[in-house]
């Protein structure tokens, strides 16, 4: 994958849903998006490689498949059943700062240990002093996989599959609401986002789809085998809004995608009747170019790729990369091996002087003397003590990463750490919140249990007047970086 993509006019995009692999090639022109080409393959019959295969990106030889992608761009969705999203509030701070809050909270909410979880997040809204985070997670074994089976198409953006359907319901759709929850019904399951100016803030999936209300094809509206799957739906459905905040913060548009069939109509209906003010929405092609000749139907059958590809030509900032952390590490596993290579000849040629040296100490005594003397020199000596120097900065040098992951360490539930103040010779100073007591007690017996930390002191505490939590100041010595004669 491409460690740097510049803003294409030409993008494949691509993904696979429970029923087949879909893509499509867009091209910007004159600010005018057209529709190059649309491809389909059973998921049952196919694979990613043979679906590369039939847009034209065979697994041929590096020139072919060079040529074959020549000019364009190319994202892959992730399966929505393989994403988890998670809100939270964080501090109106810098997004350094806000990275580590996000991979602290999300070591509280996730249900694996952080090692196994892959990470991506972006910010909303800022209000009171606080900033909206939206977290997607993924485990680390899965996206593995999922980046070897997709290494055909050579893509250079992996999302999930939903970020497409949000900018594909915000562009190509009737409905153009600054917020509101989307119901993207699929053959086995429904995945319902909260989209914001077109970007997912919050998602969640149904385990309940096409096929699970086909059974109503054909039956008496008002039997109970029609209407009990409608009313599991509708009462799903208000489960999963309530979690977004739609009572709280007031009860915005729910659109169901659809391509004009009843049946999504029939679901708006449900809902409508379950007290959730819904309506469908249907895809307006007109708003493409469209030299294939796309019909509502298929914008709404290609709605995750068209989406995906609308992102991708906007640019290569857009959209939760769940990838960036694989990347990152297969970076650093490449420069260590670059290191390892420059240390083994550095030890080859250290050896070859060593037995020169020793050859001429054989054979010359006068030469060893010339070299003690040239040790004596003042020269050497200096340059002795710079290196000592050197070596002993490098021991005091602060370790704000060892710092950040030791003070995470243990079950800190209901801990918001906020801000960190750490500098040589100086202690520690940490504030943060507590839901009680009892946590702020339990997070610094934690600390206590950490070699690398002692003498940890609670300085300050105060109880917030609305929240009825705890604002508190800790202090406490790191390693040897706090104490005085670290401050060299």
């Amino acid at each position: 994958m491409s460690r740097s993509v510049k803003t294409p006019h030409s993008v494949i995009a691509a993904v696979r849903d429970e029923t087949a692999f879909r893509a499509v090639a867009l091209r910007k022109r004159n600010e005018v998006v057209e529709v190059l080409w649309t491809r389909s393959m059973s998921a049952e019959e196919g694979s990613w490689e043979r679906f590369a295969a039939e847009c034209g990106l065979g697994a041929g030889s590096k020139a072919s498949r060079r040529e074959a992608q020549a000019g364009h761009v190319s994202v892959v969705g992730l399966d929505a059943t393989a994403v988890a999203f998670y809100r939270i509030d964080a501090p109106n701070v810098g997004r350094d700062e806000i990275a580590a809050i996000v991979r602290m909270q999300a070591e509280s909410l996730l249900p694996l240990p952080a090692s196994q979880i892959e990470v991506a997040w972006r910010t909303a809204s800022s209000t009171n002093g606080t900033t909206d985070v939206t977290i997607a997670a993924a485990r680390r074994d899965f996206l593995h996989r999922f980046v070897e089976q997709v290494r055909t198409f050579a893509p250079q953006l992996v999302v999930p599959g939903c970020e497409g359907t949000a900018r594909a319901w915000h562009e190509l759709f009737g409905d153009r609401e600054r917020q509101a929850a989307i119901v993207n019904v699929g053959a086995q399951h429904t995945q319902v986002c909260l989209v914001l100016n077109g970007a997912v803030v919050h998602s969640a999936v149904l385990d309940m789809g096409k096929t699970d209300l086909s059974v109503l094809d054909g039956q008496s509206e008002e039997s109970a085998e029609a209407t009990a799957p409608l009313e599991r739906f509708a009462q799903d459905m208000r489960t999963v809004l309530t979690s977004f905040g739609w009572s709280e913060s007031g009860r915005w548009p729910v659109c169901i995608l659809s391509n004009g069939d009843e049946e999504y109509e029939r679901l708006a209906e449900a809902l409508r009747t379950a007290g959730v003010e819904s309506r469908v929405s249907m895809p307006q092609p007109q708003k493409l170019g469209m030299p294939v000749g796309l019909e509502p139907g298929d914008v709404h059958r290609y709605r995750e790729p068209l989406g995906l590809g609308l992102m991708a030509l906007d640019g290569p900032a857009q959209g939760l990369d769940l990838l960036g952390g694989i990347r990152a590490a297969e970076r650093q596993k490449k420069a260590r091996s670059s290191w390892c290579s420059t240390a083994l000849a550095a030890v080859a040629a250290l050896i070859m002087l060593a037995t020169f040296l020793g050859v001429s100490y054989a054979t010359d005594v006068f030469s060893e003397r010339r070299l003690t003397a040239l040790v004596a020199q003042p020269a050497f000596k200096e340059a002795s003590e710079r290196q000592r120097l050197l070596g002993t900065v490098a021991q005091h040098r602060p370790d704000l990463l060892g710092l950040l992951t030791d003070t995470q360490s243990g079950q800190n539930d209901g801990i918001l750490l906020e801000t960190f103040h750490f500098r040589k010779g100086q202690t520690v100073t940490v504030t943060g919140q507590a839901d009680n007591s009892e946590q702020l007690w339990k997070y610094q017996a934690n600390l206590l249990a950490n070699s690398h930390i002692k003498d940890v002191d609670i300085t300050n505490t105060s109880t917030d007047s609305k929240t009825k939590k705890i604002n508190f100041t800790m202090v406490f010595h790191y390693k040897n970086f706090t104490s005085k004669a670290a401050a060299l």
